[in-house]
């Protein structure tokens, strides 16, 4: 796929395969004074943003003849970027019942009843409610005295079944009413266009809120279905980043994929194809020709701490040796040197990995945080990594800079600086000037990316 940048009515266009897309930049001159600026060379007062890009740092703003936002010393960072949020999963999970607070089966009843009123026309076409307590006990005739017509499950606490009612049953062809979780999973119809623009619009707010501009997210299946859906039909309501990391079961679907011509890089401005996913339970024949060949293709790989992958990384990188950032996810500490090594940088999925990313950071190897499917506040995660004893520059860097870098655009993105994209993050404290335990409590009072403001507290 080829991208040529142009201007067209004072707006950043991509030339793409013939035909024309709008980068979603904003044009207008926007300069905020009065700040504590963290630039790439030391504290600045004033940044000046136009045409998605910053256009000047400074301790004065420069010629002030667009808008301007007086800080009142807050502090300006660059705009964070998560590289381990499953975004659709995330984000339905959001429009999912949460049965947990239910404590009979009357308030089941009345919970379920509220929301299929509520939500006429449920995501994929189906009712989904998760977490029900252990002590309440359902069948498919208990959904059905509520819920007939539109397929509907219900899930339980820990995750490993769900019951149906009976027009779920018949549109799965199932003989029972209570299923494994996996086979419910496997037959659910597919996200439409309209489902993942829903979705987007959504839930793209709630992320930039939390000052990310940019996420990582992975697509097992369907990819190039999701990629033309996401390209074509949500792109102009991004309000975010997203990095797509396509999963293949086997090398020649992936390999199917490539010859469309999609390749690892920054590509389109809020909507890039990311990383070749590399699942640890894969055939050990299939990860080696999958790594293989993505690293040939010079595609980027992403690839499950396991031994069988990171021996396969090794290999194709002495023969092949290509600049291509490999990472591997789930870092721990008995791999960091081996990591080292073989220059991969690493994710650090929250929850998992927090006690290794101190000697992550002591062996020299890049890292960037992940939130999974539960989506983690950049500053609580970062208040959680200085209790590990990184600095606050440290934590800071596995959300901006080291981010960045995994994702290979460090040269656009993950530091303040003239020319880099105005990707920021305004935030009511410096981390650097509160107590590491006062760090998760720090409030966002704007986002920018691309030079828009995306989310306004109002504070400012």
């Amino acid at each position: 796929m080829i991208f040529t940048a142009c201007l067209l009515n004072g707006r950043a266009v991509f030339l793409i395969e013939g035909g024309f897309l709008l980068e979603q930049t904003h044009s207008e001159k926007l300069s905020l004074i009065n700040g504590r600026i963290h630039t790439a060379s030391g504290i600045a007062s004033s940044i000046t943003l136009e045409y998605g890009r910053i256009a000047s740092i400074g301790d004065t703003a420069g010629n002030l003849d667009g808008k301007i936002i007086d800080l009142r010393g807050r502090t300006v960072l660059p705009g964070f970027c998560d590289t381990g949020l499953d975004f659709l999963s995330w984000a339905e999970n959001q429009e999912r019942l949460n049965l947990s607070s239910v404590h009979s089966l009357k308030e089941f009843g009345d919970s379920l009843s509220t929301y299929s009123h509520a939500n006429q026309k449920p995501l994929r076409g189906w009712y989904i409610a998760n977490n029900l307590p252990d002590d309440i006990i359902i069948s498919r005739d208990d959904i059905d005295d509520l819920i007939s017509e539109v397929p509907c499950a219900v899930i339980d606490s820990k995750n490993s079944h769900a019951v149906l009612n009976t027009q779920a049953m018949n549109e799965f062809n199932m003989p029972q009413d209570n299923v494994e979780l996996d086979e419910f999973t496997q037959h659910l119809p597919e996200f439409s266009g309209d489902d993942i623009l829903y979705l987007v619009k959504t839930y793209g707010p709630k992320i930039n809120a939390l000052g990310i501009t940019e996420i990582w997210s992975d697509f097992y299946g369907g990819a190039k279905r999701i990629w033309d859906i996401l390209f074509s039909e949500a792109y102009e309501s991004f309000t975010f980043r997203m990095r797509m990391n396509f999963g293949f079961a086997e090398v020649n679907s992936m390999n199917e994929f490539l010859s469309t011509g999609l390749r690892t890089g920054d590509g389109l401005p809020f909507c890039r194809l990311g990383g070749i996913l590399i699942n640890g339970q894969l055939d050990q024949k299939d990860q080696k020709a999958m790594i293989t060949s993505a690293h040939l293709s010079g595609c980027q790989i992403i690839s499950d701490n396991n031994k069988s992958c990171i021996n396969s990384l090794e290999h194709v990188i002495k023969r092949v040796r290509k600049n291509s950032r490999h990472i591997i996810r789930d870092v721990t500490a008995n791999i960091t040197d081996r990591m080292k090594y073989l220059g991969l940088g690493g994710i650090a999925i929250h929850g998992r990995d927090d006690a290794f990313i101190h000697e992550a950071f002591r062996n020299g190897l890049v890292i960037s945080a992940g939130s999974d499917e539960v989506l983690v506040p950049p500053m609580k995660n970062i208040s959680t990594m200085l209790s590990h004893g990184l600095s606050v520059a440290e934590a800071l860097s596995i959300y901006t800079w080291g981010a960045s870098w995994n994702g290979g655009v460090d040269s656009r993105r993950g530091e303040l600086a003239v020319g880099n994209d105005a990707d920021i993050v305004v935030l009511e404290q410096d981390p650097f000037s509160v107590r590491p335990e006062e760090t998760a409590g720090i409030d966002v009072s704007m986002t920018f990316t691309a030079g828009k403001v995306v989310y306004d507290s109002g504070a400012v």
